[in-house]
């Protein structure tokens, strides 16, 4: 093409194709990250695509979260659409072990302002580890022999064995400072050999060199004074690694994964848009139906012959390419015309679409074509589509026949003969539909109807209504050798867990099974909020009882793990209360290192008591880690709660999809009352993968105050 036809098709574009404007006050952001590593990496391409696909990325304002995308290929390559102002984009990738020898976890933080126009941001990412290494003095061997040096923290250490070249990471527990070191071996007499220290108030992003030394001592133990000098350096990259987005290839009108669907001439044009943050190098389309019109099954847009190209709009598919140099930003739109959809044949075909930008990242999908002589079809639904609930679903169609009449969709439960028509939204070509009223747990079947004709059927899968184990609090068990009454039974898995083991150090249980009050069996789980002294020592502590599980006593302080895994998404937990609270007279709240929640709680003494049951439905992402004094292992957890730091529940974790809360106040009834809490879904377009319930008979009680209050909770059920 010469180029002043380039030129006039870019312009065409810029005016009458282009799919990506702007409102006024509204501006476009082009987000790529860099990663800074200590070490080159031979298998660059593969940390790379670890790295893209590990990484979540939160872009905030002074309002709170505004975006989050898991993974850097989901970040939209045509860029991110925000109102003019001021923003923060945070990027988290890697693993966030306690210790390790190849793990690294890395964090980038950049604040940027969005103005009218495009603008640009590189989110550096560094390693958030706390690194240590290892240096021998050359003549070390011939004084100690078998030697190795533990590094290490509370959740975890590392063995650097003889003399080991690799370096360490470590993520630091919350209000650890300090990694301790123990240095053994065996000495020239054949004695045994100890030296420990201390490395004090250690930093992210910086190396801990530990050079071992020796200078030669008639006095010290096997004539040589052993000793370890640290050598603190901030952490340099040796490698630095920028990760763009790939191409983002998308249909226009359709789905492209999907593909295209009509009767044999009767297809209208359809086209394709591709978008990168650079340049595209290459655009490949391959389909056996090129052959007879360029004598191939493949060809590139952007470095084929002009009489290729030329044969191929003349079969009926042309392109339109534009490239913003200012902006780097690249637009390419293929038309699948009318002229050519309308010459193939019956059956089913691919067609290959695969671009790569400048930079070398690298798209490809594949877009089915299927033509037929049916009227209308039934979309596939994904057996993971967040649309499909346990008693509701949403099912999709798809109109080919642009004559047909009375189009619309139809299901019923798998093996029934019976066809139920469906309140159908017709859009277009689309048809769509929610059904409710359905059976948790089953199969349906739904197809898309028109006049004289029924496509085939698809099928869908509503979700279990699952229902929560030892819901009537009946199973209850004494831990020999720990004293806490645990909410199961001997033999059985722990799903709900209390304080208990807190408490119970001081000789003291805040939850226990009652049967004074109870809506059936033998118990209700009773919450008992005290001030639990032993020798005049001891603190305030409320009663509670959670799904998860007390891991650890931090002093005075617990840390929990809560959430267990749970594939179902209910819309109400119902259940039986009873509440008689008592005058919150106790503020145990660490004052030194929470002084603003001190005086917040010191604020409530005087105030009744109130108690608190809420639930959460989490994904499966932004897991949190944490050990238990049991085995010392670590484990994730959906939250991880840990009162000396207040670190608790926080409603806007970006892994809450749906919560629910219920305050507790004084219950007049003679025995226990029902209740209902409602769940409000923040996001439907991803399943549920956890569940969190916590009742607490003080509603401050994660921070110490509350007062002498009792809360009876029995026979909780979910509701869908």
């Amino acid at each position: 093409m010469t180029g002043a036809v380039v030129a006039g098709l870019m312009l065409a574009t810029a005016c009458s194709d282009n799919h990506d404007y702007a409102l006024d006050g509204e501006g476009k952001l082009m987000l790529t990250a860099s990663f800074s590593n200590d070490v080159k990496i031979a298998s660059r391409a593969t940390l790379e695509e670890e790295l893209s696909s590990s990484t979540i990325v939160w872009i905030s304002s002074s309002k709170g979260l505004v975006r989050k995308y898991e993974g850097l290929q989901n970040l939209p390559a045509e860029g991110i659409k925000l109102l003019g102002g001021n923003y923060v984009a945070e990027a988290w990738a890697g693993d966030s072990v306690s210790a390790s020898f190849d793990a690294k976890y890395y964090k980038g933080r950049a604040p940027f302002t969005i103005t009218s126009g495009t603008t640009r941001v590189e989110l550096p990412c560094r390693i958030a580890n706390v690194v240590t290494s290892v240096d021998y003095a050359d003549d070390l061997d011939g004084v100690l022999s078998d030697y190795t040096l533990t590094v290490g923290h509370g959740r975890g250490s590392l063995d650097f064995v003889g003399k080991e070249t690799r370096k360490g990471y470590f993520m630091m527990p919350t209000g650890s400072k300090n990694l301790n070191w123990t240095l053994s071996g065996k000495l020239a007499d054949g004695s045994v050999f100890t030296k420990e220290g201390v490395i004090e108030n250690v930093e992210p992003a910086t190396e801990y060199i530990m050079h071992v030394t020796y200078t030669p001592s008639s006095t010290d133990n096997g004539g040589a004074f052993i000793d370890i000098v640290i050598d603190e350096t901030t952490i340099d990259s040796e490698d630095e690694i920028l990760i763009t987005v790939a191409p983002d290839i998308v249909g226009t009108s359709f789905d492209i994964k999907q593909g295209i669907t009509g009767q044999p001439g009767m297809f209208e044009k359809k086209s394709v848009y591709i978008t990168a943050s650079a340049a595209l190098k290459n655009v490949v389309l391959e389909c056996p139906l090129f052959a007879e019109a360029i004598g191939g099954t493949d060809i590139d847009l952007m470095t084929a012959e002009q009489s290729v190209c030329g044969a191929l709009n003349a079969a009926g598919i042309d392109w339109i390419y534009a490239y913003n140099e200012t902006d780097d930003i690249s637009n390419l739109k293929i038309n699948f015309n009318e002229d050519w959809l309308n010459t193939i044949p019956a059956g089913e075909y691919q067609v290959s679409i695969s671009a790569t930008d400048a930079l070398g990242k690298k798209s490809t999908v594949s877009m089915p074509l299927n033509v037929t002589n049916a009227k209308a079809e039934a979309v596939d639904i994904a057996d993971d589509a967040a649309t499909t609930w346990a008693t509701s679903a949403m099912i999709y169609g798809r109109i080919l026949d642009s004559s047909a009449t009375g189009s619309r969709l139809e299901y019923r439960k798998a093996g029934d003969s019976q066809w139920t028509a469906a309140n159908t939204v017709t859009d277009g070509t689309s048809l769509s539909a929610e059904i409710t009223g359905l059976t948790p747990g089953t199969v349906y079947e739904y197809r898309a109807v028109c006049d004289d004709f029924e496509s085939a059927p698809k099928s869908i899968t509503t979700e279990s209504n699952l229902q929560l184990p030892n819901a009537g609090f009946e199973d209850w068990q004494v831990k020999s050798g720990k004293n806490a009454t645990l909410i199961y039974a001997e033999g059985s898995e722990m799903f709900w867990d209390s304080g208990n083991h807190g408490s119970a150090t001081l000789s003291k249980q805040v939850t226990t099974p009652d049967g004074t009050y109870r809506h059936s069996g033998n118990y209700s789980a009773m919450l008992s909020s005290q001030r639990v002294t032993l020798f005049g020592i001891g603190r305030f502590a409320a009663g509670n009882i959670f799904i998860g599980q007390y891991l650890k006593t931090d002093g005075t302080d617990g840390i929990l793990g809560w959430g267990r895994p749970f594939a179902s998404r209910p819309k109400a937990l119902k259940g039986y209360v009873r509440y008689e609270p008592g005058t919150i007279s106790y503020n145990d709240c660490d004052k030194k290192s929470l002084p603003e929640k001190y005086q917040e709680m010191e604020a409530h003494k005087g105030q009744m008591d109130q108690g608190i049951i809420y639930i959460a439905i989490l994904d499966d992402s932004n897991k949190m880690t944490a050990s238990s004094a049991d085995n010392g292992k670590e484990k994730t957890w959906p939250i991880v709660v840990e009162t000396k730091k207040g670190q608790v529940f926080d409603v806007n974790r970006p892994n809450v999809i749906g919560h629910g809360q219920l305050i507790v106040e004084a219950t007049q009834a003679d025995g226990l009352i029902e209740f209902e809490i409602p769940i409000e879904y923040f996001r439907n377009d991803v399943k549920g993968a956890n569940i969190a319930i916590t009742c607490s008979a003080s509603r401050y009680g994660d921070y110490f105050c509350g007062g002498d209050s009792k809360m009876w909770i029995d026979d909780f059920e979910l509701v869908y």
